[in-house]
């Protein structure tokens, strides 16, 4: 099913400078942000949503992905809701760190600027991200009555300002040449 969403490597080529290529991403309605070591790698445009299963999640808890510590964000504008972005899915590497998960959120907080966004909502299903760090993060529980936590994150044209150190790592890999993790600690590594 992922394979249907991906658009072909030649067809349009990933961004790793959210600033210098903004108003292309902003036209883009579904991509993946990739971030590694607390810096943005890329985003690569998707022709659909990725929507995931409990099914899904759980095979990939078990398969437990090999690679590098990488988080991929998944993201998409829903048809007739052009205010608003979907934050689908984020599978993210069990080395990867919080800075790099925090990285792509950031990225999407960009996105939705550059895309005039008036919101972000997501279901959050991982216990790991407590309400207390994404009340932290600017989001907040919406609709209490649905099953699972369902999170927002209003804009209405009030963008926060991300902080010059974070900006510095979303310039991509481009900008930093190292891949060392940006925080110098190591990377959470569940037992």
């Amino acid at each position: 099913m992922e394979v249907l969403g991906r658009l072909p490597r030649g067809m349009c080529p990933p961004i790793d400078d959210l600033e210098a290529r903004g108003t292309e991403l902003a036209r883009w309605r579904a991509g993946c942000i990739i971030t590694e070591a607390g810096r943005l790698v890329r985003v690569e445009r998707r022709w659909l949503g990725y929507r995931a299963s409990r099914l899904r999640v759980w095979w990939e808890r078990e398969r437990r992905p090999s690679g590098p510590a990488q988080c991929e964000l998944y993201f998409h504008q829903p048809l007739g809701r052009s205010g608003f972005l979907v934050l689908g899915y984020v599978r993210s590497h069990p080395a990867a760190s919080l800075a790099t998960f925090y990285c792509a959120t950031l990225a999407l907080d960009e996105i939705a600027r550059l895309k005039r966004a008036d919101a972000i909502v997501a279901e959050v299903s991982n216990a790991r991200l407590s309400d207390r760090l994404l009340l932290r993060w600017g989001w907040q529980r919406h609709c209490h009555r649905w099953r699972g936590r369902h999170y927002i994150k209003r804009f209405y044209g009030n963008f926060p300002a991300v902080p010059q150190a974070w900006r510095e790592r979303l310039l991509g890999q481009a900008a930093g040449s190292s891949t060392k993790e940006v925080s110098g600690r190591q990377p959470y590594r569940p037992s």
